[in-house]
């Protein structure tokens, strides 16, 4: 009786030690268990501020990116802007600065201005211009006195062409400056034309026919006087 008391003690004991060495393993077990995740845990949390902060770097780069994009197109519109300002400056100054020739004729034009020329008579002078032609024969020049105080008549001063083409020149009382003050009267009888001009000399290309007339008028070298030189010039 007493043996079977013993061995049924035994195996109490036993299956307590195998209990306890069961519930000791289950508790390491629990224990890394609770550890992996609490590791888990803090893990995925990291991972997930990680994941909140590269999202907020990406909306911020990208956000960046179309800052400069629209920053880029903004730079090249101006760019192109000032191009077109750039280029209508360079036409503006072309049109605007003389160049060659036209710096030559400024230049002429101021020393005769400073000299006492009237800007009028530069402006005819120009507006007359021409380039020169072959005239056949030569020219008639005639020398004629200038009428002091009022008006010449039909018969003073000279006459071309058989009386077609009559000039005169005419001065007020007492002046001296012939290349201001005179006023010159050319008279073309086959139509009925007289035109005035102010100040010598004079230069006027005048249509007859199959000719043009070469007509120049200037101040002669005796003083009261002045003449004339006429050209006949075939058309073309």
């Amino acid at each position: 009786m007493a043996l079977g008391t013993r061995r049924s003690r035994e195996r109490r004991q036993r299956r307590l030690h195998l209990l306890l060495r069961f519930s000791q393993a289950l508790a390491v077990i629990l224990t890394f268990l609770g550890v992996g995740v609490i590791a888990y845990r803090g893990a995925e949390e990291l991972a997930r501020q990680e994941v909140t902060t590269l999202e907020a770097q990406v909306a911020r780069l990208t956000q960046q990116e179309a800052d400069m994009q629209r920053e880029n197109t903004q730079l090249a519109a101006t760019l192109e802007q000032a191009r077109r300002d750039m280029r209508q400056l360079e036409a503006r100054y072309a049109q605007d600065v003389p160049r060659a020739p036209f710096t030559q004729f400024l230049t002429a034009a101021r020393e005769r201005l400073s000299a006492g020329v009237a800007a009028e008579r530069l402006v005819d002078v120009i507006r007359t211009a021409e380039n020169p032609r072959r005239c056949e024969g030569r020219g008639i020049m005639r020398r004629f006195a200038i009428r002091f105080g009022g008006t010449p008549n039909a018969e003073e001063g000279t006459s071309f062409a058989e009386g077609l083409l009559r000039v005169s020149v005419a001065m007020p009382a007492g002046a001296e400056d012939i290349a201001r003050q005179s006023t010159v009267s050319i008279t073309t009888t086959w139509n009925g034309r007289t035109e005035t001009r102010q100040g010598l000399p004079q230069r006027l290309s005048l249509p007859l026919g199959n000719l043009e007339l070469d007509l120049t008028i200037s101040a002669s070298e005796l003083r009261g006087f002045a003449q004339a030189a006429l050209a006949s010039c075939q058309r073309g």
